[in-house]
Formats: structure tokens, sequence, C-alpha cells
């Protein structure tokens, strides 16, 4: 084939590949001046090729990065795309040569998604505000009841009120779990070096009347520091401890421990609790999923939920190896270091 020939066939497959790509392609001289558009382009941008040849293209000034860029249109609204700018040579001059896509469509649904959850967490606070009023009255009046009335009341009067009383409570904790739920942000702005260790004894701390009440034996070894949200991690061992006390039917025996693997820590919740048959392990991390539908457990099923989403936070895993009557343990893998994108800038 001769040289000529050759020339062509590349121009040829240059035009039929830049011609039916579905970003826009726009290339220019040095000087920011725009030499060649593809149909995209000229789409995007509203205009014809005639109009935008030998216009300034102000763009340019942007190499070898990728950006978001605010596209004006004539008669529509503007659009977001993401730009990428490379050097080039064109009719064997300097020349650079941008590709852009349109990201209009997931920016906004990005926004409406920000949108919704922030109009759920406000309703989901609202609602448990006017909920929980009611539900503390509740269980004070049947206290005073109880109290006022202990000596008109028959056994079946007083197990009715019993009864009240743990239902209230068991609301208020239920609206606490979904509180606790619906605010594990998705994304993670700051991630801060903590000590494990301390973060447990808050933890500790905070189950301290249940650990008393049920006589649990726990121990943990020496746990690492990583980078994490020490709420979250907070609210993570809370669910996995008190979890582990509530499905046990004996003394409560927890072992947490965590050992290293690669840039990772994994941390086990070892328990003697009733255990979970293999075909649960996964569901068990399901909202709303209670594996023991035992009327007297607090909590609606969502406290293993909570603790996933929190691990997905943190770029971790956390799952569950069990059999019935056996106990239970549950793993969370942790990356030790945990680099953050920066978001990227919409450039005007």
């Amino acid at each position: 084939m001769s040289i000529e020939k050759e020339l062509l066939s590349s121009v040829s497959r240059f035009n039929n590949v830049v011609n039916s790509s579905p970003d826009g392609i726009v290339v220019t001289n040095t000087d920011a001046v725009i030499q060649f558009v593809n149909p995209t382009a000229e789409v995007m941008f509203g205009l014809s090729r005639d109009d935008l040849l030998g216009k300034p293209f102000h763009y340019s000034d942007l190499s070898e990065t990728t950006v978001e860029i605010e596209v004006l249109q004539v008669n529509r609204a503007p659009l977001i795309a993401e730009m990428r700018v490379v050097d080039i040579e064109w009719e064997a001059q300097p020349a650079m040569l941008a590709t852009l896509r349109d990201v209009s469509e997931r920016i906004q649904m990005t926004q409406d998604l920000m949108q919704s959850n922030k109009d759920l967490e406000e309703f989901a606070s609202v609602l448990s505000h006017d909920i929980r009023a009611p539900l503390r009255n509740i269980d004070l009046l049947a206290g005073w009841l109880q109290k006022d009335h202990a000596a008109n009341l028959d056994p079946e009067a007083q197990e009715d009120i019993n009864l009240i009383k743990t239902t209230a409570n068991r609301m208020q904790h239920m609206i606490e779990d979904l509180l606790h739920y619906s605010r594990v942000s998705t994304r993670q702005r700051k991630l801060d070096s903590i000590n494990l260790s301390d973060v447990m004894c808050d933890a500790l701390d905070q189950l301290a009347q249940v650990i008393f009440d049920t006589g649990a034996d726990i121990q943990y070894q020496d746990l690492p520091i990583v980078d994490c949200n020490p709420q979250q991690i907070k609210i993570l061992f809370s669910h996995l401890i008190e979890n582990s006390i509530l499905h046990c039917e004996s003394k409560p025996r927890i072992r947490i421990s965590a050992q290293k693997q690669d840039h990772f820590w994994v941390l086990s919740f070892q328990d003697n609790g009733v255990g979970v048959p293999s075909d649960l392990w996964e569901k068990v991390f399901q909202p709303f999923d209670h594996f023991r539908s035992d009327s007297d457990k607090r909590g609606i099923g969502i406290g293993l939920a909570t603790c996933k989403k929190i691990a997905g936070t943190h770029n971790g895993e956390i799952w569950l190896e069990s059999s019935a009557e056996q106990g239970s343990t549950v793993f969370v893998k942790l990356p030790e270091r945990t680099v953050l994108v920066a978001e990227k800038a919409i450039l005007n």
C-alpha cells in the first residue's frame, strides 16, 4: 500500500472514530482557537461546526488533567461536562485535544439523592422527637399508676402495666436504632487516627447497665490504631456486643481480638450465644430482619444492618460465622489507613 493510501486510510479511521464518539471532541491550536469539532460537540454547544471553527475555546487552559466544566449553550440551560485535555499534533502543528463527556444527568441525580437523604434525616429527627415525647409520658404515667394505686391493682393489672412500660421502652430503643441507621453517612469527609481500645472503653461504658444486669464476661486484647470515625465505630462496637448479650441463653461470654492482614485489621467478636444457621449468615445484616422473633428482645432487627453500613463507609467489610446453639463470631475488616479522594471542583 502506498504512503498516500495509508494516510487516507488513517484519516478515514480517525473520522469514523471521532464522528461516532458519544463524547464531544474539540481540537484547538496553541492559541486556543478551535480547529475541529465532532458532531457530539456541536450538539453539546448547540452550535454548528461552521459557527465553532475559528472561535476561541475558553476551557483549553487546563492540560493533562480531568475537570468538570459548565458548558454554556444557546437558548438552553448549561450542561456539566467532564473534560480531559491532552497535547497532540494537528496538521503538523502543536495542538490540544479536549474530550467532553456530558455528566449533567449524573450530577443532577447525585444532587437529588443528597437532598433526598437530607430530607429523610430531617424527617427522621422530627418524627423521633414527636414520638419520643408521648412514649416518655406513657412510661411515666404507667409508673405513677403502678405506684399510686398499687393497693387497688390485682396481679393481672400489674402485669398489664408492666407490659405497657416494657412496650414503651422497646419503642424508645427502636427509634434510637432507626436514628443510628439513618444518620450513618454514606460518605466520609474526615477520618481521624483513633486507638480502637479507647473506642471500646466508651462502648462498654455505654453498655454498663446491661453488662451488670446480665453478668456478661467481656474481654478484649489491645486493639489497633486505625483511621475512622470514632462515633460510628462506637455505635458498631455497642451493637455487636449488645447483640451478643441479648441473644445468649446463659451467662454471656464475649472475646474480642484483632489480627493484621496486609493493610487491614480484622476484628473478631466471638460469643457463646444461640448461634445462627449458615443459610442466615448474610440475611442477619439486612434491615428489619430478625433471626429470632422473641417478643421480649429489644430492637427491630436493624442493629447489624447499621454495623454493615458503618463498615461500608470505612471501606471495610463485616461478616458472620456461626452454627446454631454453638455461638457466633462477627468479623469486622477495617483499613489501617484510609485515603480520601478530593471532590472535583466545577469550573465556571
